[in-house]
């Protein structure tokens, strides 16, 4: 029998979150939900406790609202970014004490399940995607239309999906799209969903959620997620169709796929006692363990190169003591910036530093009030950043991204912050501000890449 629980929260950096923890068992569970979700009313709907009761003997299960959701912090004028939805994550596992756990990523949750286990290995010791996808379904329609097209084509999408949702939302009618197939919708399951949709969210913010949701592409990605990884789909999923989970399958290696055939959009609500039965066997498995441990130092993270502009000029002028008292000073701003901004200061290189980050955003953000804390030192910097999958030890950072960072860096002006075009997809909705400079050639590197100078909006 499952005792009561009560619901708590996690606050931290201006944010409150709201999770439950059901059972004590030694390995935990953490299961990330959809855009919709509140761990009180959720006990309301059919399979919930059910499914709760089944595998709470194998695991301390932690399930939350994320921001925006349900019981957690509402979002104000800005929906809340792919980086702040995996700082959710992480302020719920630190506020549960999970040094480790195995990630479930729920349709919406899964994109950011499979991100977040490439960016904190250390964290996720499995990934479990169900009724999940890698990029917004339908938009791939978009590649039939001339690549100038798209743009405009997507938020004129998007706005009818938004104003679908401002006039639908609180009907249900989005909460009965995820129920399997079989299911006998009553009157009493029409008012649970209803309440379950008012309960999660409003239409406006869930417009904004909409919104964000759009511009999630986390294909490139797939490849860095080196945790043993379990995709759950059902061919009867209305709502996100199966080819999408066979996407993130093929996307990511050595993964298991599993086809169930009347489970909808949910994992709980079929009452189909295997599904819980294939997550317990999978979670559990000490072979799964194993392999989890084989990739320990590789790590998806953004790389950050800066490089004073001049410095050989700017030593001959202030003579080697003064030059050494000013790097001291530079370095000491760039430390601390990189520590405000959760980065991790790798080294000084002389006349630049390098650093990583896990947040793209944050890294972007702290190379801009890097440059201008240079500034107040006579010094201009010239700073490239890149996203990508690293070699991490306990000193040094090394691989292909890095030394493309380093390129990406090299070819910036003095003042400039430039970005990866990879590393721009991932800042959305971050209020930054990114002016395309078109293509470039890097020394060592085939091909073309696309660069794009970062400034705060209101620069």
């Amino acid at each position: 029998m499952r005792q009561e629980v009560r619901t708590e929260f996690a606050e931290r950096e201006g944010t409150r979150i709201a999770y439950r923890v059901f059972g004590t068992g030694s390995r935990d569970l953490v299961i990330v939900p959809g855009i919709i979700s509140h761990v009180e009313y959720a006990h309301e709907l059919p399979g919930y406790d059910e499914f709760i009761d089944y595998v709470a003997p194998h695991f301390r299960v932690i399930i939350f609202d994320k921001r925006g959701n349900g019981l957690s912090q509402k979002i104000g004028d800005l929906p809340p970014t792919l980086e702040q939805r995996m700082d959710d994550i992480r302020f719920v596992m630190d506020a549960a004490n999970s040094k480790q756990a195995t990630i479930m990523g729920v349709s919406e949750g899964g994109s950011l399940s499979a991100l977040f286990a490439a960016m904190y290995p250390d964290r996720t010791e499995r990934l479990i995607l169900f009724g999940a996808f890698a990029h917004t379904p339908g938009l791939e329609r978009l590649h039939r239309f001339p690549s100038f097209m798209h743009g405009f084509l997507k938020n004129r999408a998007m706005k009818k999906a938004v104003a679908r949702v401002h006039k639908t939302w609180g009907d249900g009618s989005f909460c009965r799209s995820v129920l399997p197939s079989r299911t006998m919708i009553n009157s009493e399951l029409r008012r649970k969903c209803r309440e379950f949709e008012r309960a999660s969210t409003n239409s406006s913010d869930m417009g904004k959620m909409m919104s964000l949701l759009s511009e999630m592409d986390v294909t490139s990605f797939l490849k860095d997620v080196r945790c043993p990884t379990l995709v759950m789909h059902s061919h009867d999923d209305q709502l996100i169709p199966f080819r999408y989970g066979e996407a993130l399958h093929e996307g990511i290696k050595d993964s298991e796929l599993i086809e169930l055939s009347d489970a909808g959009h949910t994992y709980f609500m079929s009452k189909d006692k295997r599904i819980a039965d294939a997550i317990i066997s999978f979670a559990t498995s000490e072979q799964a363990q194993i392999s989890a441990q084989e990739e320990t130092g590789r790590v998806l993270a953004t790389v950050m190169f800066n490089d004073i502009v001049g410095s050989t000029r700017l030593q001959v002028e202030l003579g080697d003591e003064q030059w050494r008292i000013k790097i001291r000073r530079f370095e000491a701003i760039c430390k601390q910036h990189i520590q405000d901004f959760d980065g991790i200061f790798i080294k000084g290189l002389g006349d630049g530093v390098l650093a990583v980050f896990s947040g793209p955003a944050r890294a972007i953000r702290c190379a801009l009030a890097i440059k201008e804390a240079a500034n107040t030192l006579d010094i201009k910097l010239r700073t490239g950043l890149h996203i990508g999958e690293i070699e991490k030890d306990q000193q040094d950072i090394s691989g292909i991204n890095v030394n493309l960072a380093s390129r990406i860096q090299s070819v910036a002006n003095a003042d400039q912050v430039l970005v990866s075009d990879v590393l721009k997809s991932l800042a959305f909705g971050s209020g930054l501000s990114f002016q395309d400079l078109g293509d470039y050639e890097l020394k060592g590197f085939d091909g073309k890449w696309r660069l794009s100078e970062a400034s705060t909006v209101d620069a």
